[in-house]
């Protein structure tokens, strides 16, 4: 390595890195986390450069909770966990989650991708600071008489009730009791907020309570728009599309089962051949409108207020059918001559219903989570169809409960993705569960342009954010519904908008890569579904205010190409902790490019991509997306990018390099391609080593080369090649 370090001290390579691009694109962030990031960016014969303006680091919250199964274990492993990052002891709060102080929003944010990417973590995520929210909930909903008490023992449901009663003087009435001890009590109707407050300190206070809370009632998030639109813009590579079309040429077949909770699902010939068994979870005669509770029917008999009993005013006579709609755009048949596309074309539906007349409750809501993902609930048959994803396009004002909490991590346990619209309230999600809950992607809804759509919620505990439509002379989604204004119709389309249309979008997406590798954990899901998104266009009001409307668009091809794929290939040599990317050369050009999906490869190979390719004969072993790491060594996803000016192929583990490459009309970015760690300054941490970016002018422009061997490093030197940086670091 002598003449690797020689080279590198006579050439300036911090100098070097700044004339290529900058290595980061820090930000002037204070404590709000929409603060908004001014980075300097020019353009140098088609090459990023950056200036930065560097702030003092901040202390940020990390909150992470371990999986039940290490019952026991958790505070030692909690406490390696801690140490491996460098960091001190976390304390455990009183929810079982445990929390960790660090130096400011970067640490914090390396650091819950670290938690995340282990398998025994539910949930890592760094803690947001939201301004209050206004906004009260109504206060004569439907769901204003139901009290849920958490009792010490169930047994004491009836006794505690009765006693209850005779103390406050109302008419109180034991309706069941359910998943985590909680008693539902439903109170004489009419009753107030007020009311419903007094009759709940009252029920604290007796020994056999632990908690009482108001029951909340959770509605579908979407916005109806009857101007119908001929085209699925949001599956599109315009600037507010997914690409959706690019990552189907990279799933393999087989299918993976997404739940959809929601209002129950119709007959539609897009949608009878992807449907699997399911269930309805109602319990409540009235918001059931079919006359019965629970049972093994999901069918969507309508939604409809007749007699206008709901309060809110989204509700009316007619029926939304909204289950239909989210099914179609997850999984609606394709290539099939008729209709419309789904996101994940070979994606199966789990129909849940508990979402009814004036919409369903958080119980309800909590258990059809449970069941999806293969929970036992009690009373219910078990679920023959767990689903490794969930799609919740419903939501309403308040905290996430202890047991939203509880029903989400018991998912999370399953190995099953939680993904939860956003609101339409425009307002901070902070102030809406269960998109506010630990753990869920929460999704907020992009328009056609790219921007966060005009009602969509927004703020720190947004996850990303995907095309749910607008208004105005804006288009909707396009999906499936059926024709009845109240009671069942024909099969039938139709454009809604909402965050409802946005989160089936992301369970798609995420079901696309699921299906290339089921292995994924959610944390890894979570990560590189974040570390895929693209960049939100330049002055638009999510572009301005970074963090408000998640990590940035929902990118399909990105997200695909970002899991690794495990099929065999001869000339790959795949295990569960390392991944091999395979070095070619354009004959003509002279560029070069590091290959690890096997598809890919052999395109490249046989001349279907373009270009005369061949193997160098060299490769470089790096991290896979599924390996437990050295965490010492944080591995995240690498996006490739080329110049299109000369074809040249640069590669970055830092999220900053690949927004800025994107930003650039210079280069072309083909998404998260591999998995690498993050240098530091010219280095590498313990347990990793550098990938060295090479550098040269030649009659096309500049050639880049990622090397890693160091006969060949000194070789290129001596050639004439300079070192431009460290591109990535593998491990040691």
């Amino acid at each position: 390595m002598a003449a690797m370090e020689k080279t590198m001290a006579k050439l300036g390579a911090a100098q070097l890195v700044s004339t290529l691009r900058s290595a980061h694109l820090t930000c002037n962030e204070s404590s709000s986390h929409f603060a908004r990031r001014f980075v300097s960016v020019a353009t140098l014969a088609g090459v990023v450069t950056a200036t930065s303006v560097l702030t003092v680091a901040t202390a940020a919250t990390i909150d992470f909770k371990l999986n039940p199964d290490l019952k026991g274990r958790e505070q030692r492993i909690a406490n390696q966990m801690a140490s491996s990052l460098g960091l001190p002891a976390p304390t455990r709060g009183v929810n079982g989650s445990y929390t960790l102080v660090v130096d400011g929003d970067r640490q914090a944010n390396t650091a819950a991708i670290a938690l995340r990417e282990r398998g025994s973590v539910l949930w890592a995520q760094v803690a947001t600071i939201d301004a209050p929210l206004t906004s009260k909930a109504p206060e004569t909903e439907y769901h204003g008489r139901m009290l849920a008490l958490t009792l010490n023992n169930p047994a004491t449901a009836a006794a505690t009730v009765e006693r209850l009663a005779a103390k406050t003087g109302q008419a109180l009435k034991l309706k069941r009791v359910t998943a985590g001890n909680r008693a539902m009590v439903v109170l004489p109707a009419g009753t107030t907020s007020a009311s419903l407050a007094a009759v709940a300190v009252a029920a604290t206070a007796d020994a056999a309570v632990a908690n009482a809370e108001r029951v909340r009632v959770y509605r579908h998030q979407w916005i109806p728009n009857d101007t119908m639109y001929v085209q699925q813009w949001a599956l599109g590579s315009g600037v507010g599309g997914i690409r959706a079309a690019s990552a189907w040429d990279l799933t393999p077949t087989g299918s993976v089962n997404v739940a959809v909770i929601d209002t129950g699902i119709r007959s539609h010939p897009d949608l009878d051949a992807k449907r699997m068994a399911g269930y309805d979870m109602i319990s409540n005669l009235f918001i059931a409108n079919d006359g019965d509770g629970r049972d093994s029917d999901p069918t969507d008999g309508g939604d409809y207020d007749d007699a206008l009993d709901c309060s809110s005013g989204a509700y009316d006579f007619m029926s939304s059918w909204h289950g239909t709609h989210v099914a179609g755009i997850i999984a609606a048949s394709t290539n099939n001559g008729s209709g419309i596309a789904g996101v994940a074309p070979n994606a199966r539906i789990v129909p849940v219903r508990a979402l009814g007349r004036c919409g369903g409750t958080a119980e309800d809501v909590a258990d059809a989570i449970r069941w999806s993902a293969g929970v036992p609930v009690a009373g219910v048959p078990n679920n023959p169809n767990p689903a490794r994803v969930l799609n919740l396009s419903l939501g309403g004002t308040g905290p996430c409960s202890s047991n939203d909490q509880s029903a989400v991590d018991s998912a999370l346990a399953r190995g099953a993705v939680v993904v939860v619209a956003a609101g339409n309230d425009a307002a901070l999600v902070s102030g809406f569960a269960p998109a506010n809950c630990k753990g869920v992607v929460a999704v907020a809804a992009s328009n056609l342009l790219g921007d966060l759509s005009s009602f969509s919620n927004f703020g720190g505990g947004v996850s990303i954010s995907a095309p749910g439509g607008d208004s105005g002379n804006l288009p909707g989604i396009l999906s499936t519904l059926n024709g009845g204004i109240t009671l069942p119709g024909v099969p039938s389309y139709a454009t809604y908008m909402g965050t409802s249309m946005a989160a089936p979008h992301v369970a798609g997406v995420v079901a696309l890569m699921l299906t290339r590798d089921p292995t994924l954990t959610p944390g890894q899901v979570f990560n590189r579904l974040r570390a895929a998104s693209r960049a939100f266009p330049a002055g638009s009001d999510c572009a301005a205010a970074v963090g408000a409307c998640g990590t940035g668009l929902l990118d399909a091809w990105n997200a695909v190409s970002s899991v690794t794929s495990t099929r065999a290939a001869s000339d790959l040599a795949v295990t569960p902790d390392r991944t091999r990317l395979v070095e070619l050369r354009e004959g003509v050009t002279g560029r070069y490019a590091l290959i690890t999906d096997p598809i890919e490869l052999m395109e490249m190979l046989g001349g279907a991509r373009g270009g005369s390719w061949a193997r160098t004969g060299f490769t470089i072993d790096t991290f896979s997306f599924t390996a437990q790491f050295n965490v010492i060594a944080l591995a995240q996803p690498v996006c490739r990018a080329r110049l299109v000016n000369g074809g040249a192929y640069s590669y970055s583990a830092s999220t900053e390099d690949c927004k800025a490459y994107a930003a650039n009309p210079g280069w072309a970015v083909d998404g998260m391609v591999f998995q690498a760690s993050f240098p530091n300054g010219l280095g590498c941490t313990i347990g990793s080593v550098p990938a060295y970016e090479m550098l040269r002018q030649d009659g096309l422009g500049y050639n880049l080369r990622t090397v890693l061997d160091k006969d060949e490093f000194n070789r290129m030197a001596d050639a004439g090649w300079l070192v431009s940086r460290v591109a990535f670091c593998v491990p040691d």
